[in-house]
């Protein structure tokens, strides 16, 4: 997207490297600090119900993007199998308009009356319902006298939304779709929970199955589906999530980037915790699956746990809420299947007699309801990202219809960035110079601006290397260049020689303070699940998006260049600087002049491609119901 060559930057130059993950550590901490000592003052059960209609309140407000009307079903069987104790149907429907869900539906032979049914959700398969290792559990369920419908959830199985050369593997391509429809104040987790909704719908409309013994099972980020779907939806009765459940302040500890779909946007904003997922949903019958050596953390397991047993005990409901512990790793192991079976076996009083051996089950091909290609193929079917661009087209006209003045802009935007303009310059500490890595350019001279809290970024300045302090080096007209990924790399590029007034800003997660958490061995910027990725994950879920924390770490540097005599102020931006350049200079309380080095790519133009090329820490929820980029250049030009 840029005219700039690396996506790796000298990880010698990130001396801040580990300020990022203190500071959202200390915010998850003390968000959990909150949450434990709510539910420890709990002592009635009226306290207890109090605690559970904020955790509903909470998922509400996170879950609040779901199309506004259900469209129809559409549901059609393709083939029905033929099995000695169930059938098997290839079933479609579609979730959203011309968007459709494959599935199989599992329908037991023999039982009394009406069956009840389980929604299964398979993890990150790239067979999904057809997943070997995943189709015992509806085989066994089915076998046992339950009805079960096994869905592909979004780019798995039958249901891929990428094609060709360099497909990205499941997990990013979640992430890429997120970040789409991040820009439209929507996300992936959305999306996939809209089509469990819509999946109940589709067992509800059987007239085989009992309304009110549904429940839902899946593993890993099935089961993060799992616990979502119930939360958001009342008519489960039961829930058995496997490999996901710990705590958030777990994850951010242990610098565990995890899926699109498992940072909820703005969770945490008015206090929440992965807990309270289970806990909208108390006091329904709740089993907790988890691995003793998950990298979900089995200690967040045990203290999420605990949590909801004293608020079911308060409610009088202890029996509903268990966990239970496998020996392994990350996986749906024996031992865990067998539980959820024993779970609704009792919840749900199926055939306990049916014995606990899984059996035979169906093979890949029985269970495809497609030919290869999917629902890619299917005529008048529609991708996410067809359904992205035409609710960008509509975003557009009504921006388009009801254009905004520059004071609206600024309001607006500071709304969607989550920001306060500063009020004062901030303090910092004079480091010691460098020279950039281009050979026979002129020393930089450094400075830790101190933008929140014990968390810096440094600012640059051109120098000779034997004066210290702003004033040595200020002048009326001054330059602010906003880097790709690195001042260090980068200004040396500008000019050979010293520049009077000429700075540069590495914000934050940039050049010196480039975190250096996460995967070390892979520390690729543009990576879809790495360090970069994983704090605008955490800043999405606290309802502070990253790119509204750079627009500030901007806001501030040129706060404390006017205040030491800057008159005039340029921002200079090249690559992902481009995006908090921009940001700023509409919001700049005094115009500023902009010079961007690399061609625009638009929120629109990126939510069009089939991989968006910018990451997902430069993409504010919601922009789009505001602006584009070019709409916002039209402010900063005609000032």
């Amino acid at each position: 997207m840029t005219a700039q060559a690396g996506k790796e930057v000298d990880r010698s130059l990130a001396v801040n490297g580990e300020t990022l993950q203190r500071y959202y550590q200390n915010i998850f901490r003390e968000n959990m600090l909150r949450y434990r000592e709510a539910v420890k003052s709990a002592s009635s059960r009226k306290d207890a119900l109090r605690l559970v209609a904020a955790a509903r309140e909470r998922v509400k407000n996170a879950f609040n993007a779901f199309p506004a009307e259900k469209c129809e079903l559409n549901a059609r069987t393709l083939e029905t199998i033929d099995f000695p104790e169930f059938t098997l149907e290839k079933v479609l429907f579609e979730s959203r308009r011309n968007f459709t869900v494959t599935a199989n539906f599992y329908l037991p032979k023999k039982g009394n009356g009406k069956f009840p049914a389980v929604l299964f959700l398979s993890g990150h398969a790239d067979k999904a319902k057809a997943d070997s290792s995943y189709v015992k559990i509806p085989t066994m369920l089915a076998r046992k006298g339950c009805a079960v419908l096994a869905i592909d959830p979004i780019h798995q199985g039958e249901r891929m939304q990428f094609f060709g050369e360099n497909v990205p593997g499941l997990c990013p391509g979640h992430n890429i779709l997120n970040r789409q429809l991040l820009a439209l104040g929507e996300s992936i987790s959305d999306w996939r929970v809209w089509d469990g909704i819509r999946a109940i719908d589709y067992l509800l409309s059987r007239s085989e199955v009992d309304p009110a013994r549904i429940g839902v099972n899946g593993n890993s980020g099935g089961g993060t589906l799992t616990a979502m779907i119930a939360a958001n939806d009342d008519r489960v009765a039961a829930t058995v999530p496997s490999c996901y459940i710990t705590t958030f302040l777990s994850n951010v500890e242990n610098e565990l980037p995890v899926d699109g779909e498992q940072a909820p946007r703005g969770f945490l904003a008015n206090g929440g915790e992965m807990a309270d997922l289970l806990l909208a949903q108390a006091p329904r019958p709740v089993r907790i699956l988890s691995q003793s050596a998950d990298f979900f953390d089995v200690r967040g397991t045990n203290e999420t746990y605990a949590m909801l047993k004293k608020i079911y005990t308060l409610l009088g409901k202890p029996e509903n809420i268990s966990v239970v512990y496998g020996p392994d790793g990350h996986g749906y192991g024996p031992e865990l299947r067998r539980s959820a079976y024993e779970f609704f076996d009792a919840v749900f009083q199926l055939n306990s007699d049916q014995e606990m051996q899984e059996g035979e089950q169906p093979i890949y091909e029985q269970l495809c309801c497609l030919p290869e290609g999917g629902v890619a193929k299917l005529p008048g079917e529609k991708l996410v990202r067809d359904l992205i661009g035409e609710k960008m087209t509509e975003l557009k006209k009504v921006r388009t219809a009801q254009p905004k003045s520059h004071e609206e802009m600024q309001k607006a935007l500071i709304e969607v960035l989550n920001i306060t303009l500063p009020e004062k310059a901030p303090h910092y500490r004079v480091l010691r110079p460098v020279y950039p890595k281009s050979e026979g350019t002129a020393p930089l001279m450094r400075f830790a601006l101190e933008i929140e809290p014990e968390l810096f970024v440094t600012l640059f300045a051109a120098g000779d290397g034997g004066h210290f302090g702003l004033p040595a080096v200020m002048s009326e007209k001054v330059e602010l260049y906003l880097p790709h990924l690195s001042c260090r790399d980068e200004m040396g590029n500008l000019s050979k020689e010293p520049v009077r007034g000429r700075f540069g800003l590495d914000y934050r997660g940039i050049g010196e303070s480039e975190p250096s958490s996460c995967d070390q061995w892979n520390h690729d910027f543009t990576q879809e699940y790495n360090y970069d990725y994983h704090f605008a994950s955490l800043g999405i879920m606290l309802g502070q998006p990253m790119i509204g924390r750079r627009v500030y770490d901007v806001l501030l540097a040129i706060k404390l260049l006017r205040e030491n005599g800057a008159k005039e102020i340029t921002l200079r931006a090249a690559g992902y600087g481009m995006y908090p350049a921009i940001f700023a200079a509409v919001l700049s309380p005094e115009p500023v002049k902009l010079v961007l080095e690399d061609r625009l790519i638009t929120y629109e133009e990126a939510g069009k491609a089939i991989i968006s090329p910018i990451p997902q820490s430069f993409v504010p929820t919601g922009i789009l119901k505001v602006a584009d980029l070019d709409e916002l250049l039209t402010f900063v030009y005609n000032q």
